[in-house]
């Protein structure tokens, strides 16, 4: 039984760090479409809001901007 997608097309998402092991694509990303699966739960097409990048992806591995961890977030001090 399918219990729903936690992100709708469209959205704005994040990949978890620990997903993007070797893999260039930090950033946000664009959700294209969703796919049901019997094995890791809902899977989700997505595409990179800063290149041409696409991958398929859990939605355990993804996350709203609001809900990063403040850690992965590097801000500029300025000086």
């Amino acid at each position: 039984m399918m219990t729903g997608y936690k992100f709708a097309v469209g959205t704005t998402v994040y990949v978890s760090r620990r997903s993007l092991s070797g893999q260039s694509g930090d950033g946000p990303f664009k959700v294209l479409a969703r796919y049901p699966s019997d094995t890791s739960g809902p899977l989700y097409r997505i595409r990179s809001v800063l290149g041409s990048e696409e991958r398929m992806v859990p939605e355990h591995e993804l996350s709203r901007p609001a809900e990063r961890d403040p850690r992965d977030v590097r801000r500029s001090s300025g000086r």
